[in-house]
């Protein structure tokens, strides 16, 4: 029996027939909860969509991509089932064992090798997914449609493994023992990409008018995710995963919409997702919720203020997430001991599901945020173990961890001396944002004081400096928000930096005529520099006066690297357009 209690389902009305159309039967994984038919209606509309329809991949094709992913979660309900699937489309017993074991010595073409290479590669390494993994799918003849399908379909695998184990189902036909020594696809630990480098596929063009999910979307999130532009070579599977936001993630009458968006972070977070947590984070900030908050509740939720049990809640959707098959029925009597129903359990396991599906699909796609990343996370070798279950930055070398350690210990003598070593830094860092002297001045005496305040949470995830940095961000944006209430604040946070082309590309040669000392120089570029839009102005600062890492400068002003480097070449070319004509040639213009 599963976890949890089954009700009869009336077999004239929806989902049954629908699930007995497309599975022949209806699978004990979905039977597992008729407590929440509409959770069983969301997930068969994604199976139809995803796996049913035959377009550019083949049944077999998704099949195999399926099976692999449940082997290599260790899922056995899911890996029966695909197992007994492709058995029935005709693979002999002998080269499914032998797909599971080491496909590449399954007898499969050589473009199916590649396929089950990236399936493998998504399912357990998903942040290190490139442009390269694209391209070797597109060299071996898969179409952009293929590509998105297969996609899809590990996603769906993901899912449908989450799901499995937490709801804990009979089998449907004879269990299968996964085949040992699985050889899985070496990934380079260097070539660490984090899933925001793309889109990698080609989209069409789908409008709110024409296309009613979009609308849904448009008025959800007050605007079109990224995540699901991507995906607009096929339509239907937007429509069903449309569906799915609604019942699963839309629905406040058992969970909170509050305490699924806590779960889809910290479970996007241990995944390393910077898209997912950026999402989720701003529709928290919408329900009320700080973004500090939100921040050090993706990080270390036992440290954020919430409730006992919704900690516990958060253990649950974690635990799950990254440890599935450790999962087990205890793990389901530890939250009903905490006051949590049936109902709301088997809703939670949902939710973690689906959002293990969206975050595999945005890794595949490699999408960019649609809102400013508060933090962009590092690879899995710079975090603390699985037991611990908490995304890090990982530091290599902070020459400030003995005196932050001093410091929360109660010696605030070693916090006047980080003062001291970083009262310049911070300084910069405000006038960069807020663009006056006398204010800035004031504003480094908040951000010391938030600091101390909060020294005791800082866990050491990112270099003491470059969180200190992040607070002065913080502060400084605030207080220029304060200053100019009526402005847009799209200007301070969004990713969206526009097209600047500038004007003026000159040769950049002192001119001696022009400048009459290195003091004046250096009074052109300072006035110049000021002059530039503080999101353009601080991470110059940043990064060419402070010289700070591009990493650390991209987790400091809350974006992800790529997008740090776009605002970081927009403001060089700025500030260069500015002072191109105090530099021209002399040459030139004695030419003239």
């Amino acid at each position: 029996m599963s976890y949890f209690g089954e009700v009869d389902l009336d077999s004239s009305r929806q989902p049954v027939p629908a699930l007995r159309n497309l599975f022949g039967f209806v699978p004990n994984l979905l039977r597992a909860q008729t407590l929440l038919p509409r959770l069983i209606e969301a997930e068969a509309g994604l199976a139809a969509a995803i796996l049913f329809k035959e377009q550019a991949l083949s049944r077999s094709q998704k099949e195999r991509i399926a099976l692999v992913a449940s082997a290599a979660h260790g899922i056995g309900y899911c890996f029966s089932g695909h197992y007994q699937t492709l058995r029935s489309l005709g693979s002999p017993e002998e080269d499914l064992d032998q797909i599971v074991r080491d496909h590449h010595q399954a007898g499969l073409s050589a473009p199916d090798l590649v396929l089950l290479d990236f399936a493998l590669k998504l399912t357990l390494s998903a942040p290190w997914i490139s442009e390269e993994d694209i391209a070797a799918l597109r060299e071996s003849g898969f179409t952009e449609e293929s590509i998105l399908e297969a996609i899809l379909t590990t996603a769906l695998a993901d899912l449908l493994c989450t799901l499995s184990a937490g709801v804990g189902p009979l089998p449907d036909f004879e269990p299968r023992q996964i085949p040992g020594s699985r050889k899985e696809p070496a990934t380079d630990r260097g070539s660490y990409i984090g899933g925001t480098a793309g889109p990698y596929l080609r989209t069409v063009e789908l409008t709110p008018e024409s296309f009613p999910p979009f609308a849904f979307f448009q008025e959800r999130f007050g605007l079109i995710p990224n995540l699901f532009r991507a995906q607009t070579l096929r339509p239907d599977v937007i429509e069903a995963e449309a569906a799915a936001v609604r019942t699963i993630l839309g629905m406040d009458d058992i969970l909170s919409r509050r305490q699924k968006e806590c779960i889809l972070l910290v479970s996007s977070a241990a995944k390393l997702n910077t898209y997912c947590v950026a999402a989720h984070c701003e529709m928290l900030r919408r329900m009320g919720v700080s973004k500090e908050e939100a921040g050090q509740i993706a990080a270390d939720h036992h440290q954020a203020e919430i409730a006992e049990a919704d900690k516990r809640l958060l253990d649950f959707a974690l635990k799950l997430t990254e440890r599935a098959r450790e999962f087990g029925r205890e793990d389901i009597e530890l939250l009903r001991r905490h006051g949590f129903s049936e109902a709301h359990i088997l809703e939670a396991v949902a939710t973690t599901a689906f959002n293990k599906f969206l975050n595999t699909l945005q890794m595949g796609l490699g999408v960019t945020p649609d809102f400013e990343p508060l933090r962009v996370f590092g690879p899995p070798e710079t975090h603390l173990s699985h037991g611990a279950d908490r995304p890090t930055m990982g530091v290599q070398g902070d020459p400030d961890v003995e005196l932050v350690a001093k410091v929360q210990g109660g010696d605030l003598n070693s916090f006047e001396e980080l003062v001291t070593r970083h009262s310049r830094r911070v300084y910069r860092t405000l006038v960069g944002i807020i663009g006056d002297g006398a204010e800035a001045q004031d504003a480094m005496q908040d951000t010391f004081l938030k600091a101390f305040q909060h020294i005791g949470k800082f866990q050491g995830h990112s270099k003491f400096s470059t969180w200190l940095v992040t607070i002065a961000h913080n502060t400084g944006v605030q207080r220029l928000r304060e200053r100019r209430p009526t402005e847009s604040l799209d200007e301070l946070t969004s990713d969206s930096d526009g097209d600047f082309a500038p004007r003026q590309v000159r040769s950049w040669v002192e001119d001696p005529e022009q400048l009459c000392s290195r003091s004046q120089s250096r009074a052109l570029v300072e006035s110049a520099l000021m002059r530039l839009p503080p999101k353009y102005r601080v991470v110059l600062v940043l990064r060419d006066i402070e010289q700070l890492s591009g990493q650390e400068a991209a987790q400091a002003l809350g974006l992800g690297i790529p997008a740090m480097k776009a605002r970081l070449l927009r403001a060089r070319l700025m500030l260069r357009e500015a002072l191109a004509p105090h530099f021209v040639s002399s040459v030139k213009r004695m030419g003239q």
